[in-house]
């Protein structure tokens, strides 16, 4: 039996950082089960952050881990409250930071430090 990796689509709170995975698609949430926020899908003003706080956070995370990480696992662990990375700012981090993204045989793309002076 081969195992696969499988990705489902869920539900984050912008307010508690509370993530769920709904009984029913079909509705979208009214609330935030954990805190109750009516505006759990409203990021707060006070959210928006700087290139260089985000490129701070991203390499402190990425010298952390033992191994290289998912965007999924590099967000949750540096606690940042973007569901995407901004294209511009990878692209800068490649430069500054001299991060590497690299696509397994599954298209998992595995973000790292380069080893060559990072």
């Amino acid at each position: 039996m081969a195992k696969i990796p499988i990705t489902i689509i869920g539900y984050r709170c912008d307010r508690c950082s509370h993530e769920w995975v709904p009984n029913d698609y079909s509705l979208a949430p009214k609330k935030c089960p954990k805190c109750g926020s009516m505006y759990w899908d409203a990021p707060n003003r006070k959210s928006t952050m700087t290139y260089l706080e985000f490129r701070e956070k991203i390499k402190t995370t990425l010298q952390a881990a033992s191994e290289p990480l998912t965007w999924t696992e590099v967000r949750t662990r540096a606690g940042l409250p973007q569901l995407f990375p901004n294209n511009k700012w990878v692209r800068q981090m490649e430069t500054d930071i001299r991060l590497e993204r690299m696509k397994d045989e599954n298209g998992i793309i595995h973000w790292s430090l380069s080893k060559l002076g990072a």
